[in-house]
């Protein structure tokens, strides 16, 4: 019996190339759809949805769409951390920017984001997943860090000193990330509440 020949792998397509090679049949999602819709049902789901099919599923077409994009999953779930580190970075600048306000208006824009409910469900699902991806952990962790100094220095600035402007700068991160992990057993509390939070830890 003779042996069939085996494929020259300079010959062999990835299913990205492959799918592109198809004629169009409808508009096709793009890239950032395809990143968007993910972190929509990472969201909602957690990690564990980020599959082909359920992501198919969820967004209305056939892998053919998927893999015009990216070859695998993992592909897309390192275009879903990118996003994320970007969003996360801009988040960074963006609290840098408060640092040059007075401190009382600093706080108050702290306190209104503080309880700011359209970010909770993808923060809470960013963390989960950097407990298994350094890429994201280390998004988080940086703008974990970048909080806190904010914070910090907003503290010092009210006339505390190292000390106990290190320990309400922390009582302010970790209530921040408790009312991420708790949202779904406590009563969200009110801007008004959320206030009287932040007047307490910094009343001197």
């Amino acid at each position: 019996m003779t042996a069939e020949p085996t494929p020259d792998p300079s010959t062999r397509r990835s299913k990205k190339a492959e799918a592109q090679r198809r004629p169009r049949k409808a508009p096709r999602l793009s890239y950032d759809d395809w990143v968007d819709g993910a972190l929509a049902l990472l969201a909602r789901e957690g990690v564990t949805a980020i599959k082909i099919p359920r992501l198919c599923q969820e967004l209305g077409v056939t892998k053919g769409s998927f893999y015009w994009h990216f070859d695998t999953i993992e592909e897309l779930m390192s275009a879903m951390a990118d996003r994320w580190s970007t969003v996360q970075a801009e988040a960074v600048r963006a609290i840098a920017d408060i640092e040059t306000i007075p401190v009382d208006q600093r706080l108050e824009q702290m306190t209104i984001n503080l309880v700011d409910q359209r970010t909770w469900a993808l923060e809470a699902s960013m963390r989960e997943w950097a407990r298994t991806d350094p890429k994201v952990a280390e998004a988080v962790l940086a703008l974990d860090h970048r909080v806190f100094a904010t914070i910090h220095q907003a503290m010092l600035e009210l006339g505390f000193d190292e000390t106990q402007a290190r320990l309400r700068s922390g009582a302010v991160v970790y209530l921040g990330i408790g009312l991420i992990h708790g949202r779904d057993s406590f009563p969200t509390p009110t801007p008004s509440e959320a206030h009287a939070v932040i007047d307490l830890l910094t009343r001197t």
